[in-house]
């Protein structure tokens, strides 16, 4: 099995949109240089793969789908079987991967008697088509958003009152107004919380290229 994220602050990553991924260099370097950068694609990825996978099940079996498409990953690579084909996106190929791996996890509890405890649900899994780029783009964007949020949040220094106040704004919805006063601040305090997470959360968006 992989590690579990460590929520790094993403500092020191250069994943930049270029036509050449972070996974094609792995695939076509040394073993060493290829776990260093194996390491850096697990620290950026991970988070938005598991929120991915959320939005087809709970919580802690999306984390065990992730696990298995990562080791599928390595394999792959080891094999030197990924191909970066014309007009596919690295996003679409690694979210098709995470839509089988669902398909697949699915049916074996199916087959092993607990397809009750599966959300019975008209899954995205099975209904996006391989080229339904825009959906696939929507999916992506809500994904790496929900990562970034948590990956500010949890891995980044600041007040906690401005971290209590982000949450309670902009996760939770609630007033400005009330916010500040639950928390005993001004709501102008508030609304810089928001302006600030937002420009850290946007450059860790950054980070997760093409």
């Amino acid at each position: 099995m992989c590690p579990r994220n460590k929520m790094a602050t993403g500092r020191g990553i250069a994943f930049v949109r270029t036509q050449v991924t972070l996974i094609e260099s792995m695939a076509n370097r040394e073993a060493g240089e290829r776990e260093h950068l194996w390491n850096r694609f697990f620290d950026l990825y991970y988070s938005a793969m598991v929120k991915y996978a959320e939005m087809f099940c709970a919580s802690h079996d999306a984390e065990d789908i992730v696990q298995r498409v990562l080791v599928k990953l390595v394999e792959i690579l080891k094999s030197g079987r990924y191909e970066r084909r014309p007009g596919v996106r690295f996003r679409s190929y690694l979210m098709t991967l995470i839509r089988h791996e669902f398909i697949d996890w699915r049916r074996e509890e199916t087959a092993r008697g607990l397809g009750a405890k599966v959300p019975l649900l008209e899954s995205a899994a099975l209904s996006v088509q391989p080229d339904a780029a825009a959906r696939i783009d929507a999916e992506w964007r809500i994904a790496t958003r929900a990562a970034a949020v948590e990956r500010v949040l949890t891995g980044m220094a600041m007040p906690d009152a401005m971290r209590r106040a982000y949450r309670a704004y902009v996760i939770e919805g609630h007033p400005p107004d009330e916010v500040a006063k639950a928390l005993g601040v001004r709501r102008g305090y508030v609304l810089q919380a928001k302006s600030r997470i937002d420009a850290r959360v946007r450059a860790v968006e950054a980070l997760y290229g093409e």
